[in-house]
């Protein structure tokens, strides 16, 4: 499929409150452009049956890699150039297999990828051969029913890890640092966390057993780790260089700066799960910062979902899979002041797996079955 530029640019007036910081430029108002773009995949298929769920992108990102546990392959998308530039065959079994399925991975460098599936975490080269395994045992402080949070952040070779590290046994979730070549196996303190909505529902029923907790999110932004959650405004800001912490703690004008809170932590049917997850659903969702490199800003987008019945579908459906009621955009500067923030009235479906690429926002939109990206392009003028 040759590359489609498909020409649905759009242009839109919102109104923009300047709510904490002042500068030169005008937010009264913005200018947004849209237009989608298809990658072409040539005579291969990107399996988009899961979205792109299990995918992670290059630190500069050029490129996108999307995982296909059918196939055991890594796919390569060159965003620059829009194609499918090759796919990197993985074995399931043997020295160098993956596993049976795999749950999310981390991009370490052009060369390694990190993948989580049902044991170990597995570092893996861009030929399919496994580099490095990360063990579960007391050498290494990890024990028994440990396991770390999506897209953790790796650095130094690999030999550190910052993310969230869970246990499924006791419940817990933490913010840590994890350097293997040490053996040390910090808890890094959020300042004010125990403060914020953070939630966990349990569903234990006959037939089944779950929990639901908010998304939490990480980006590094140079030698900064932006920490996020679905549940609140709030957000912490890692230095590298010390690893000390600070909170961003701003408060929008258009929407609440939080979930509620207060939800049952306990629930002992299907139904009653659904019944509490859409209501939190309708309340705001906050997704993660992304970083615009060439305009120095970040954006962030949040919504708010419709009621909804409960349904006989599946158990689990994320809050952008819903329908959608509001979709806001807030603007910060690089140090996280808040320029402005607006209501998207034109956008009817949450941005989806949200970056940005000379000075344009990109989001992961499905095209008939194929590849494509929304590019937004912000004027401020």
């Amino acid at each position: 499929m040759k590359n489609l530029l498909f020409a649905i640019s759009m242009l839109f007036l919102f109104s923009c409150e300047n709510t904490v910081k002042k500068d030169s430029t005008d937010y009264s108002k913005i200018t947004l452009t849209m237009d989608t773009v298809v990658v072409d995949s040539g005579e291969e298929i990107i399996n988009l049956k899961y979205n792109l769920w299990t995918s992670t992108m290059s630190e500069d990102n050029k490129f996108l890699y999307l995982w296909n546990n059918g196939e055991i392959t890594l796919d390569k998308i060159n965003l620059e150039e829009l194609r499918l530039e090759k796919k990197i065959q993985y074995e399931s079994e043997g020295p160098n297999g993956v596993g049976r399925y795999v749950g999310w991975m981390s991009f370490l460098n052009e060369n390694e990828v990190l993948f989580s599936g049902l044991g170990p975490l597995m570092l893996f080269d861009m030929e399919g051969k496994k580099t490095r395994e990360y063990p579960i045992t007391e050498e290494t402080n990890l024990k028994e029913g440990d396991y770390f949070g999506r897209n953790p952040i790796l650095l130094k070779n690999g030999e550190v890890i910052y993310g969230y590290q869970g246990n499924w046994i006791n419940n817990t979730m933490n913010f840590v640092k994890a350097d293997f070549k040490e053996k040390k196996y910090t808890n890094i303190e959020l300042p004010g966390i125990s403060e914020l909505p953070d939630y966990r529902v349990i569903l234990e029923s006959e037939d089944m057993g779950s929990m639901a907790l908010p998304e939490k999110f990480l980006k590094k932004v140079g030698d900064r780790i932006i920490i996020s959650s679905s549940a609140y405004s709030t957000l912490y800001v890692l230095d590298l260089n010390n690893d000390s912490v600070f909170q961003v703690n701003y408060t929008p004008k258009l929407t609440p700066k939080q979930k509620k809170g207060g939800y049952p932590e306990k629930v002992e049917s299907v139904d009653r799960f659904k019944e509490v997850m859409a209501e939190i659903d309708t309340e705001i969702n906050f997704q993660a910062p992304v970083w615009d490199e060439k305009n120095r800003k970040f954006y962030r987008f949040s919504f708010e979902a419709l009621p909804t019945e409960i349904s006989e579908g599946p158990v689990f459906i994320s809050a952008d899979q819903r329908p959608i009621s509001k979709i806001y955009l807030s603007i910060f500067d690089e140090n996280f002041n808040l320029l402005g923030e607006t209501l998207l009235d034109e956008l009817k479906h949450v941005p989806n797996t949200v970056f940005v690429r000379d000075g344009q926002i990109w989001s992961y939109v499905n095209v008939e079955d194929e590849l494509g990206f929304v590019r937004m392009s912000i004027d401020f003028k």
